[in-house]
């Protein structure tokens, strides 16, 4: 699942963009879900590094595009940008906000379509780290050194192979970070990295190289076998 911002204040370009992108995603079985804002300071109000791609609107009433994407890097400077305008040759002022690239209204879903395909090579590069902020210091952890997460205390616990990594937030939060088709909750309180995932016996699941096994709750066990056996590319 991919998380996307449309900030447009029209209306009409805003379905046009999520009806694009729930057609992209149907011809390249990807998942989209999208979230709309008529303006960029409802945008960057309690903004939160939740989205993996932006869309913003170059001229938008009271702030434009550029100002709203100058604010954006100062508090989120790796989220994918893409700028939406009239006229092409405003596009060059993405550069100055490290834009990823720029569509112009109106909108052919073919050249959507390769921007997509651009931005999302992007997406999954940056996905391939995660970037942990701990009471100490910040991490830059490989996603797949991740055994698996846990929830204690009101605090998310990574298990890494180089060690454990406490930050606060939510697994429903933390999951948005990861690649969907690589983690799976086993649990209420527990994520699982499926690469790690040696065996599933008597309602356990066993990690290889973490030497452990975590409890599969019942109301996970089927979801949790969909994506182990997905991601094996056939049934165990």
């Amino acid at each position: 699942m991919y998380n996307v911002a449309i900030v447009e204040d029209s209306e009409a370009d805003r379905d046009v963009l999520r009806f694009y992108l729930a057609e992209y995603g149907k011809e390249r079985g990807l998942q989209f879900s999208c979230e709309c804002f008529e303006n960029a300071i409802t945008f960057l109000t309690n903004y939160t590094a939740a989205f993996d791609i932006i869309f913003i609107d170059i001229q938008m009433p009271y702030m434009d595009g550029v100002e709203a994407a100058e604010r954006l890097r100062q508090i989120d400077a790796a989220v994918p940008l893409v700028f939406v305008t009239n006229m092409s040759g405003m596009a060059v002022k993405g550069y100055s906000v490290n834009a990823v690239d720029f569509v112009v209204k109106p909108v052919q879903y073919p050249v959507f379509c390769a921007m997509m395909d651009k931005v999302l090579r992007i997406v999954q590069n940056k996905m391939e780290m995660v970037l942990l902020k701990t009471k100490e210091s910040l991490v830059r952890v490989p996603v797949d050194s991740i055994y698996y997460l846990e929830i204690s205390a009101h605090q998310i616990i990574y298990h890494t192979e180089s060690g454990s990594h406490s930050v606060w937030g939510t697994l429903k939060d933390e999951m948005k970070r990861l690649p969907a088709h690589v983690f799976a909750r086993a649990n209420n309180y527990c994520v699982v990295n499926l690469k790690f995932v040696k065996e599933i016996k008597d309602g356990q699941v066993y990690i290889d190289g973490a030497n452990l096994s975590i409890p599969m709750s019942r109301s996970k066990k089927g979801a949790f076998m969909d994506a182990f056996m997905a991601y094996c590319g056939k049934y165990i």
